[in-house]
């Protein structure tokens, strides 16, 4: 489904996917194939962007070819733009699942071998697990996009209690990789890093390019609230949405 598609009908698809899926512990709103992810001799690599897209910003995009470049080219056979329909910290305000399902298509669009994921699962190991039990022929290497602040929740032990946490990431260590998208780094975060050993799993740090960094969904929220521009933050095609629908201005 293409972006010039209409939005009502659009809507109407989605909102049917997910009631059909309310039960689902893993499942596609969008794919660019019919084939997708496309493996290779039941072998495929996974890029994946999870966030709560509220709205997708150019941070987002940026994150995606960041990611892309910093791997040798053809290192990743699909990417997944993933939404967690449930948080463990918070309740998902502003744009609907089913918007955020839209302006995530819109995204994915732009990608060959893309799709558009949605999963009741807050938790990294679930999802994992879950994309995994989806594609049960096919060898995966997983590649979560995370931020530093996603890294320190991801190794918090609150969520696991009373798991120690290495014990209950160890299956999501062992066959997933990270990429630390890195918006500078302060005391705290050196810290950190010096005390995480990088052995016990894979983690690739890369930096945003610096127009790119300081963007984010609430700057687009709230810029759209107080009546401003959101094109420095938001493609076009987003931005046309988001006005389309009224989203976040009332």
């Amino acid at each position: 489904m293409s972006a010039s598609i209409s939005d009502s009908r659009q809507e109407t698809t989605i909102t049917e996917i997910i009631k059909i899926n309310a039960n689902s512990n893993f499942y596609l709103t969008y794919k660019s194939t019919e084939t997708w992810p496309n493996k290779r001799d039941g072998y495929c690599r996974i890029l994946i962007l999870d966030s709560s897209f509220n709205p997708p910003t150019r941070a987002h995009a940026n994150l995606l070819h960041k990611s892309i470049q910093t791997y040798p080219p053809g290192h990743f056979d699909a990417l997944l733009l993933l939404l967690s329909t449930k948080n463990a910290d918070k309740q998902l305000t502003g744009a609907t699942i089913v918007q955020r399902a839209q302006m995530m298509e819109l995204m994915a669009a732009r990608y060959p071998n893309s799709a558009v994921g949605l999963t009741p699962h807050a938790k990294f190991v679930d999802k994992a697990a879950h994309i995994q039990a989806w594609l049960p022929d096919v060898r995966l290497e997983l590649y979560f996009i995370m931020g530093y602040d996603t890294i320190v929740r991801l190794l918090d032990p609150k969520y696991y209690m009373p798991r120690p946490v290495m014990e209950a990431l160890g299956p999501f260590l062992n066959t997933c990789h990270i990429i630390c998208a890195d918006r500078g780094e302060d005391e705290e975060q050196k810290a950190f890093w010096s005390k995480l050993e990088l052995g016990t799993c894979s983690i690739r740090r890369i930096q945003l390019d610096p127009a790119f960094a300081t963007l984010s969904s609430t700057m687009a929220r709230t810029k759209i609230m107080q009546g401003q521009s959101v094109l420095d933050v938001l493609d076009p095609d987003i931005a046309q949405f988001v006005q389309d629908h009224h989203i976040y201005s009332q």
